[in-house]
């Protein structure tokens, strides 16, 4: 009986490792899933950022380059 005992305990406690692991892995799933999602929002953003910097940049140089032409225009005609 002490041998049956044994063996009944160690069925018992794979069984608990077994349950104890299968809730590990769900978990670890999860966190997976919200961190592919939050990567996902988060280069989605960083994407429309730089797109909107890039827009910005380029109204900025062609603004420049408005003054620029416009101040060599009027250092022609003051000469």
């Amino acid at each position: 009986t002490g041998v049956i005992a044994m063996i009944d305990l160690l069925i018992k406690d794979l069984d608990k490792e077994m349950t104890e692991g299968t809730q590990q892995e769900k978990e670890d799933q999860a966190d997976y899933e919200t961190m592919m999602r939050e990567s996902a929002d988060k280069r989605a953003a960083d994407s429309k950022a730089l797109t909107e910097k890039g827009a910005a940049r380029a109204d900025m140089q062609a603004q420049k380059q408005a003054r620029e032409e416009g101040k060599a225009a009027s250092t022609k005609e003051h000469m």
